[in-house]
């Protein structure tokens, strides 16, 4: 069964969120990693007028280190900018390095306060449907 969009869902977790990610592409997984965390993240919002996007690079030492630096990245930028980064690009990716743009939306409402991932019960894993990821969010 190949993975036709990507998804995410949430589960609780004492404390904190467990995320499972789901896309067809490695891109996918990453983007819809974002968009799961904006969504914990943000109640309401509204989009930053004109605002160019955030270029970020990373590298780490395989796919689950670079997913974790990943989200904390959008979690640092979400702090320090007072924006929640929900429309991001994927530009290039391997299991260690990736590059993107995100652009942020001026929160109204906050839902959830994301401290940061964790490496807790951390996963990134290729089939031939696609990719899987779980990772826990310190709420």
């Amino acid at each position: 069964m190949t993975i036709a969009v990507p998804r995410h869902t949430f589960e609780d977790h004492t404390g904190e969120v467990r995320v499972r990610i789901e896309a067809p592409t490695l891109a996918g997984l990453f983007e819809e990693a974002a968009r799961a965390l904006a969504e914990l993240m943000l109640e309401s919002g509204k989009p930053a007028a004109d605002e160019p996007p955030v270029n970020v690079k990373l590298e780490a030492l395989d796919a689950e280190a670079l997913l974790v630096d990943w989200l904390n990245e959008l979690v640092f930028l979400s702090e320090t900018r007072g924006r929640v980064y929900s429309d991001v690009t994927v530009h290039q990716v391997s299991r260690t390095a990736l590059e993107a743009s995100a652009r942020g939306v001026l929160p109204e409402m906050l839902r959830t306060a994301v401290k940061a991932a964790t490496l807790h019960g951390l996963q990134v894993k290729e089939s031939e449907s696609g990719f899987t990821a779980t990772v826990i969010l310190d709420v």
